[in-house]
């Protein structure tokens, strides 16, 4: 495997911003790709610093993508900078013209943790027709119960959370028959627990296609490595 350190121009935010790489070196065919997303307090370099991601990766064929959008909640901001529009749509039109990977949907997943998670269950249900499949740890799927209360927030969201931001929402607007298939995990010890509780519901009274497990723990990257290595030899059986 290739680990490529990446500086690019964004139009979209209008600034130069980092894009870690992992990158099989001798793929005979365009391998799959996985954006993989990071939480509030991290940056594009926590998932190699502090998991396997590159090991599990090798034997898959397996392209990962690790974008850094600060503390931007994978959104155009209300107050800000547009990471909703770069992460959805320009980074992946870079990373298709700067790479030989597959651009077809079977072969696409996102997947992230706390922010990263509410980011990546966003694409999944925002982009349905670009991913197969989407995962979530400890996400921050409940961001109604957020916004008011943090000022942070409504710097990025507003005085609401708009219908766009709203993954309660956006999953009822979803066509079932063309609903990407999505994976969460939370631990039972996490402040999270109860929102990822209540959109796992949510989802599962929808119809929708959602694996939802819980297992002791916290906010704790001991767990998310345990969880990323299990959503890759899930994304497999699809």
């Amino acid at each position: 495997m290739a680990f490529l350190q990446i500086n690019l121009f964004s139009d979209t935010i209008g600034m130069a911003t980092p894009v870690n790489v992992i990158m099989p070196e001798r793929a005979k065919e365009p391998p799959a790709v996985l954006y993989l997303l990071h939480g509030l307090s991290d940056d594009h370099s926590l998932w190699t610093r502090r998991t396997s991601i590159e090991r599990y990766a090798e034997s898959r064929n397996l392209a990962v993508i690790m974008p850094n959008t600060y503390r931007g909640y994978y959104t155009d901001m209300a107050r800000g900078y547009k990471y909703w529009t770069y992460i959805a749509e320009e980074l992946p039109e870079k990373m298709k013209t700067m790479f030989n990977i597959s651009t077809d949907r079977e072969k696409t997943f996102a997947a992230g943790i706390s922010m990263g998670g509410y980011g990546a269950l966003k694409l999944g249900l925002r982009k349905p027709d670009k991913f197969k499949a989407v995962a979530g740890f400890s996400s921050a799927a409940d961001m109604n119960v957020r916004v008011a209360a943090n000022e942070e927030h409504i710097n990025v969201f507003g005085e609401t959370l708009s219908e766009e931001d709203d993954l309660f929402r956006l999953a009822e607007k979803l066509d079932k028959k063309n609903a990407p298939k999505i994976y969460m995990w939370c631990g039972t010890e996490d402040f999270l627990l109860d929102s990822n509780r209540r959109f796992s519901d949510h989802v599962k009274k929808l119809g929708l296609d959602i694996v939802y497990s819980e297992s002791s723990g916290g906010h704790s990257w001991e767990k998310w490595d345990e969880q990323i290595k299990k959503t890759l030899d899930w994304f497999e059986t699809l």
